[in-house]
């Protein structure tokens, strides 16, 4: 059951080093089938009381992890854009949230592994309670929850989300102490 619009087989990726060097580009199924090292940007959505995250439950159409839920923002650096750029542009695209790079708090990037599907994956935090949109081809919702609660469902329940959202959550978690963040 897959919907084309859900994702494109056809989009190019930039192809990166161990290093996050650009050594190549290629298409992205051929990216994904050959485990081959790329870029993606996280966003986690906090209230603007930093005490609720909003979570994105990927459509039933998606090619991996149907059905799960995943960072509020996320997706893939095209071939020759920044992660500037990608993150801009997929906070729009996913969440309908016209956003600036400086509205975001950037943590880090978490090194390509299994993981995070062998991406590089930038880390960022945006504080607003919206109004949202999705496209629903793509996202079945968005849901709000606490980060009290959303901790203990992902350690009782960690097969309801992507292992790579499991991966930036805990990134997020070393910097986050309640609405305070610090670089540790």
């Amino acid at each position: 059951m897959r919907n084309p619009a859900a994702q494109n087989p056809d989009e190019v990726f930039d192809i990166v080093d161990f290093a996050n060097r650009v050594v190549g580009s290629a298409r992205r199924l051929y990216i994904h089938a050959n485990s081959l090292r790329h870029r993606s940007v996280h966003a986690l959505v906090l209230s603007s009381d930093g005490k609720r995250i909003l979570l994105q439950k990927r459509s039933a159409y998606k090619d991996s992890y149907p059905l799960r839920y995943t960072t509020s923002v996320s997706g893939h650096v095209d071939r020759g854009e920044t992660y500037e750029k990608a993150l801009v542009r997929e906070t729009s695209e996913e969440i309908g949230l016209k956003a600036a790079v400086g509205d975001f708090l950037y943590l880090g990037c978490i090194d390509a592994s299994e993981r995070t599907g062998w991406e590089f994956a930038r880390v960022y935090v945006l504080n607003s309670d919206g109004p949202f949109r999705f496209p629903p081809e793509e996202i079945d919702s968005l849901d709000w929850v606490s980060l009290t609660d959303f901790d203990a469902d992902a350690a009782s329940n960690p097969e309801r989300y992507t292992p790579a959202f499991l991966e930036v959550y805990g990134y997020f978690k070393k910097f986050y102490n309640g609405g305070i963040y610090s670089k540790v």
